[in-house]
């Protein structure tokens, strides 16, 4: 079994406590000690674990911790497989063999060979040909034990703050535009700054920053990703990602006439999708961009590797790359205390108000094109998998008629 932490304080007793529970059970604990998840899940695979466990709260606040658990495969466990463990722990299972063992690999050790992975994805030399130049945070997680010898494999020159990795958040932890003041400031302050990258603390998401040090939306890692990608003929195969996913990144697949398949919310389910249809990329539209054959699972520094590369091949700004596609506004709501009455009614209520709407068969609750194409302007209607909540998820070509669509869609549910 592979054990890994991120690098909040809590993770260190919560690792001692896991390590203890699964040499009880007669398991070798391999502890890799603070790792980010994408490195952690490759080491389940390279070194043939059956299983994984990583103590992480991912993007949540520093107080806050949990286990994200990874099959054989380097996969996370899907809905069924998490069931079968959450009835396991209910039923208080405990079997104790005694016996097992405890073995470490070192941090230098997991690094080379997770970057090794990373960088085989894209092409090196065009980006240190580049000449590039941007800033990083990585907001004191597990993405400042990886970022430097990134920047120095790719040639990019590259100014990070909150690079120390104690766990001690610099701000609230997730990549989203109010939390990326700081990246907004490092990328003004360095005029040769193309870009800035934030990641989340358990490196598996990177929300941009353009030349200005203004976020330019999630969703954008993935397109450029793909564009990266799907550009290529040595990447067969279609784009896969989640219904609540940006129209953006539909159109970067299209640019290179790529199907896309569309999952319910969920890295499990794009992953799990990719593998099944060979595809030749993926993600989710909070900045989680996946390579199967690199790790079967979002990965940020995967992300920075191929936004760089697209960067290097246009010679272009990232400001001047987005300028040159569609400009969507995403209103994102949640309502509490909805029955699952309530969420039908308003489905049902929405069908009647959109009559040419398409609805996608896609089962996660109910995403309804408004045009009748698969186009904006679109809402998606769904129960949370992590909260008593129903998520409300509108885009648009306007931030109005997106915050109008989802504002009618609230009214609905109540």
């Amino acid at each position: 079994m592979v054990l890994a932490r991120d690098t909040r304080p809590s993770g260190e007793e919560l690792a001692l406590a896991a390590a203890e529970g699964l040499l009880e059970t007669g398991c070798i604990a391999v502890d890799l000690g603070m790792c980010s998840t994408p490195a952690a899940k490759l080491m389940v695979i390279e070194l043939g674990a059956a299983a994984g466990i990583i103590l992480t709260a991912s993007h949540n606040p520093a107080p806050w911790n949990g286990l994200k658990l990874v099959r054989a495969d380097g996969v996370f466990l899907n809905a069924t497989q998490g069931a079968r463990i959450e009835a396991a722990y209910h039923a208080e299972v405990r079997v104790k063999r005694g016996g097992g063992r405890l073995e470490q690999v070192s941090g230098d050790e997991v690094g080379e060979r997770y970057l090794d992975r990373v960088v085989s994805a894209v092409d090196v030399e065009c980006i240190r040909d580049a000449s590039l130049t941007v800033a990083a945070d990585p907001c004191n997680g597990a993405g400042a034990l990886l970022l430097p010898q990134l920047f120095e494999r790719l040639g990019v020159t590259a100014t990070i703050v909150n690079a120390e990795p104690d766990g001690n958040f610099a701000h609230e932890p997730e990549p989203i535009p109010e939390n990326l003041l700081q990246l907004g400031d490092a990328v003004r302050e360095n005029a040769d700054a193309v870009v800035g990258f934030a990641v989340d603390p358990d490196a598996d998401r990177v929300a941009l920053v353009a030349g200005d040090g203004l976020p330019i939306g999630e969703d954008y890692t993935l397109a450029l990703a793909v564009d990266a990608v799907a550009s290529s003929d040595a990447h067969p195969g279609p784009v896969v990602t989640t219904l609540s996913t940006s129209q953006i990144v539909s159109d970067a697949a299209a640019r290179s006439g790529r199907r896309v398949i569309l999952t319910p919310v969920g890295e499990v389910h794009v992953v799990e999708k990719m593998l099944e249809t060979e595809a030749a990329i993926g993600g989710e539209g909070n900045g989680g961009v996946i390579l199967t054959e690199v790790v079967p699972g979002r990965d940020a520094a995967l992300g920075i590797a191929l936004v760089l590369q697209r960067l290097a091949t246009a010679g272009q700004s990232l400001s001047a790359l987005v300028a040159q596609w569609p400009r969507y506004a995403i209103e994102k709501r949640k309502v509490s205390g909805c029955t699952a009455a309530q969420l039908a009614h308003a489905v049902d209520a929405l069908r009647q108000e959109h009559p040419q709407a398409f609805v996608h068969p896609a089962q996660d609750g109910v995403k309804l094109y408004l045009s009748g194409q698969l186009e904006c302007p679109w809402v998606h209607l769904r129960a949370s998998n992590t909260e008593p909540v129903v998520r409300i998820i509108a885009e648009a070509a306007t931030a109005q008629e997106a915050s109008n669509l989802a504002a009618a869609s609230e009214v609905l549910l109540g």
